[in-house]
């Protein structure tokens, strides 16, 4: 049996930790490019990333959806679903991952 210290602070910018069987972790977190919000006001983060402190793995889930109409096709957001997406590939990726995070958090 291994001791976890479970009092240490997550980065500001993870929204979501999965610890893995090695004792890494898999963090979700919002995509850090931007772009330019439908109606120009602000912007907003286009994706949710999941990405494993161990062996490094990493993947991107859109928060556009394509939707297909009769004559052409749009995009909606749809941060929930993205969200979700990465949130099961982190939970199969914790599940399977025996990579150790570096001590020096490199």
């Amino acid at each position: 049996m291994f001791s976890q210290n479970t009092t240490n602070t997550w980065p500001k910018d993870v929204v979501a930790r999965y610890l893995t069987v090695g004792t890494a972790t898999v963090d979700l977190t919002y995509g850090s490019r931007y772009y330019a919000t439908d109606n120009g006001i602000g912007e907003t983060r286009n994706h949710t990333t999941s990405c494993c402190t161990g062996c490094g793995a990493i993947q991107e889930f859109s928060h556009w959806r394509v939707i297909q109409r009769f004559t052409f096709d749009d995009k909606v957001r749809d941060v929930e679903a993205a969200d979700q997406a990465a949130r099961e590939w982190a939970q199969e990726h914790a599940g399977m991952c025996r990579a150790m995070a570096r001590p020096d958090g490199i």
